[in-house]
């Protein structure tokens, strides 16, 4: 939970229930106009009042990258595993069809290196690029995504 929030020279300092803290470097924000200020509504949430009005919001899985580094490092691991994952998936699914990377990646409108990188964890594909590859292998997405 989110404690507490305030404005910092190199970005916005965060502090958590259980003491943790760090800095969101203003580079990560990437804010769309100055901030007015910066407030904590709620324990899950920071809000960025901007000069013009508008809000933007930081959630607070996002803020705690910045204060624990063991969670980040176990946010990274997570997302390695889904990459592999995704990537076997992927492979079974082509050597399913007798596809090579190369015809694969024709048919998908893609390149073999891509191909090749994502069936090896390295690359997480864009939305459109999963959806090509499901179409290319005639399965649904939801089937690819998820096995």
């Amino acid at each position: 939970m989110i404690t507490a929030a305030r404005v910092a020279e190199d970005g916005i300092y965060v502090r958590f229930a259980d003491e943790r803290s760090g800095v969101i470097p203003w580079a990560e924000l990437r804010l769309s106009e100055p901030l007015e200020r910066v407030a904590v509504p709620q324990p899950h949430v920071i809000e960025i009042h901007l000069a013009g009005g508008g809000v933007e919001e930081v959630p607070w899985d996002f803020a705690r990258h910045f204060a624990d580094e063991r969670y980040r490092e176990s946010v990274e691991a997570a997302a390695a595993r889904g990459r592999l994952v995704l990537g076997e998936r992927l492979r079974a699914l082509r050597s399913e069809r007798g596809e090579t990377q190369h015809g694969l990646a024709r048919r998908a409108g893609l390149n073999r290196v891509s191909i090749a990188r994502i069936e090896a964890g390295d690359q997480l594909p864009r939305y459109r690029t999963l959806v090509a590859l499901a179409k290319a292998l005639d399965v649904p997405l939801d089937r690819l995504i998820m096995g």
